[in-house]
């Protein structure tokens, strides 16, 4: 059989392509082929895909090959004339037809090996109207397969088309043709928002496989794929700064859609219900940090001796409005919550209801769910009352402003500050911790010129406020636990100290084995507060967990059947903590970014450093004493875990979080850096 293939032309198969060539002979059951171009192939006979004898044999390799081009040309200008989707129509569907049988019924001159060479060319090239088979046999495709083809070509059509136009806009944008300022189409803000989606997520996006094909990335995202989408997106004029695209990794929604701004209208065209409403010469107040818009707590003294304190906790109250089937309620339980960063805050609930219809403004008339308590002189709690009433804030307070009339112990003000201290000194009777803690505003205005000022957050106005919300969420844990009513309590197991604390420094994380606060659907103490039982509800417009306390507490108080099941409560526990965590390192990671941009303004300068703990590479995790911030260093050497150095800052890394420090020996003309 092999034997009979000498002196043939030849069309075989060499590394997945077709190519012609002579057979000049055999060898060692190998058919040896003189290609017409390259070396002499040894090929086994499942190699030749189609072979055919001249007449006239010839001679030498070369006359052949001269032959053999000339057929060729012949065959191809044959070929054009070969109508397939004709032959198809003709032709029974999943049988298989050889190619002799195919010349046999469509070839004038079976016999003819220019024609049926060029059959044989029209058959390969077509991956339309004929599967082709092992054998070297070809079946007609039936109609379901022929419009899954024609779905698939049409995709790809697409495709190429795209791959232009892209590689088009990425010259555009690398040239400076397509920047800020151009207008741009439909089609090109799609491809900006897949740019987005891309740098967001990487591997994971559902754009990565077609896109990494188009730019040649290959199978991993790095830091230079990730430049460059960030030089695009920010010379399409979308730039994306470094805490945005903390927080799209942490998956927060940046806006709301038009049907949620449907329902804001809804609300806010909503008059008041009708409840009745605290006295306008009751002092009501909120003290939040000066930047605060979104006041969801208030309080009011109502009456006040030597002795003890009648005090209304107002919180703002949105269970009339916001309905656990309306668009509004799935929209914060997508959220979660609201997160807020130095640049920007994202709202759980719109600006347009959190920073206003529903935020608790002086001079405005709003529904607050007030508990009221009797606060004795030596710290004592009692629940009175828990209402739906009208309020209306006299004044919205600083932290700084409420500390200047609680140190000129105006009216109620000392009194509220003695007992809520008593309050807080009870719970650490209890166990409590009281932790020192480092909070900062940050003056981020002019980038190039950061400004950091530390806070006072353990101020007696902080206390106050601190006191106040333990007391409503202590309340409202004991008043569902009471009543076995569904609902999420925070909870926290004991601790163990596990490090002396020195005389002259704070309590603080490093002397503690502490697991941290977990939501759960069974009460539980809450040992860091110091509370037999805890819940959330302080913050509707804030927080989602609170939201649905807030509408179970209502029906509890009304004594009806509750809407949330213990099930949505197990779901929702699940769900919250694991959102939480991801915001909170986003939070957390855009303070470092912001406080490592501040250092390197003040590269050359020294700081106070603690070693925490060594790291592989020679590297060392410190901690900056008066930036609260812990990163990794390169150059320190050998140091014991918790000794305090002075460090010169002369590098600083920003992507990963990075310093090159060098250690500096304590002396008079050796001085820290301090915060203004």
């Amino acid at each position: 059989m092999q034997d009979s293939l000498v002196f043939h032309f030849c069309i075989f198969f060499r590394e997945n392509r077709l190519e012609s060539g002579w057979i000049e002979g055999m060898q060692k059951n190998k058919i040896i082929v003189v290609p017409i171009h390259g070396k002499k192939q040894f090929l086994p006979a499942n190699r030749i895909a189609f072979s055919w004898r001249d007449k006239k044999l010839p001679v030498t390799a070369e006359m052949a090959h001269e032959s053999l081009a000339l057929q060729l040309e012949k065959a191809n200008q044959f070929k054009q004339t070969c109508e397939m989707e004709t032959m198809h129509s003709l032709l029974e569907e999943i049988k298989e037809y050889s190619l002799e049988k195919l010349a046999a019924d469509f070839l004038n001159d079976p016999n003819d090996s220019v024609c049926k060479l060029g059959l044989f060319l029209s058959l390969r090239e077509d991956s339309f109207w004929f599967k082709h088979n092992r054998n070297f046999t070809y079946t007609p495709r039936t109609g379901v397969e022929l419009e899954t083809i024609k779905a698939q070509m049409a995709r790809e059509k697409k495709l190429k088309e795209q791959e232009v136009r892209i590689n088009k806009w990425i010259k555009q944008l690398e040239s400076g043709d397509w920047n800020a300022e151009s207008e741009i189409s439909a089609e090109q803000q799609n491809w900006i928002d897949q740019l987005l989606n891309l740098l967001t997520d990487g591997t994971d996006s559902q754009y990565w496989k077609e896109m990494s094909s188009l730019l040649d990335w290959g199978n991993s995202f790095g830091f230079g794929e990730e430049n460059c989408l960030k030089r695009w997106l920010s010379r399409a004029g979308s730039p994306v700064s470094p805490s945005r695209l903390t927080l799209l990794r942490a998956r927060v929604r940046e806006r709301f859609n038009a049907e949620i701004y449907a329902e804001v209208e809804r609300i806010r065209k909503t008059p008041l219900v009708n409840l009745a409403l605290f006295s306008p010469e009751t002092p009501t107040f909120t003290i939040d940090a000066e930047k605060t818009r979104d006041y969801d707590d208030a309080f009011s003294v109502m009456e006040w001796s030597n002795g003890w304190l009648v005090i209304a906790i107002h919180i703002t109250d949105l269970s009339h409005s916001v309905h656990p089937e309306d668009l509004l309620f799935k929209e914060a339980e997508i959220r979660i919550s609201s997160v807020y960063s130095l640049e920007e805050s994202i709202p759980m609930l719109p600006v347009e209801l959190s920073c206003d219809t529903f935020s608790l403004k002086a001079g405005e008339n709003r529904t607050v769910l007030s508990f009221i308590f009797r606060l004795s002189g030596n710290g004592d709690w009692n629940l009175l009352d828990v209402e739906s009433r009208l309020i209306r804030v006299q004044q919205n307070l600083s932290y700084e402003e409420a500390d200047r009339l609680i140190e000129k112990e105006q009216d109620f003000w000392g009194l509220l500050n003695k007992f809520c201290l008593r309050s807080q000194e009870q719970r650490l009777g209890k166990g409590a911790l009281n932790l020192a803690r480092k909070e900062f505003d940050f003056d981020i205005s002019d980038p190039q010129h950061i400004r950091i000022t530390p806070l006072n957050r353990n101020s007696d106005a902080n206390r106050i406020i601190e006191e106040l919300a333990i007391s409503v969420n202590r309340e409202t844990g004991r008043l569902f636990q009471e009543a076995d009513f569904p609902g999420i309590y925070r909870t926290q197991s004991s601790y163990e100290i596990i490090k002396e604390v020195e005389e002259g420094t704070q309590l603080s994380m490093e002397h503690l084995r502490i697991e941290p606060a977990r939501l759960s659907t069974i009460p539980g103490s809450h040992a860091g507060l110091g509370c037999e039982v805890y819940m959330q509800i302080t913050s509707p417009i804030r927080r989602f967990v609170d939201l649905i306390t807030q509408q179970q507490l209502k029906l509890l108080i009304e004594k009806k059947d509750p809407v949330f099941s213990n099930e949505d409560m197990m779901r929702w526990s699940e769900e919250i903590s694991l959102r939480h965590k991801k915001y909170s390192r986003a939070e957390r990671d855009i303070l470092k970014y912001w406080k490592l941009k501040y250092l390197q303004q003040h590269l050359g300068e020294i700081f106070e450093a603690k070693v925490r703990k060594k790291l592989a590479n020679n590297n060392t995790e410190i901690e900056l004493l008066e930036l609260d911030c812990i990163v990794p260093v390169a150059g320190m050497g050998e140091h014991e875990d918790g000794e305090q150095l002075l460090l010169l800052i002369n590098e600083v890394g920003l992507e990963p979080p990075r310093l090159g420090v060098k250690t500096q020996t304590p002396g008079a003309e050796v001085i820290p850096h301090r915060l203004e």
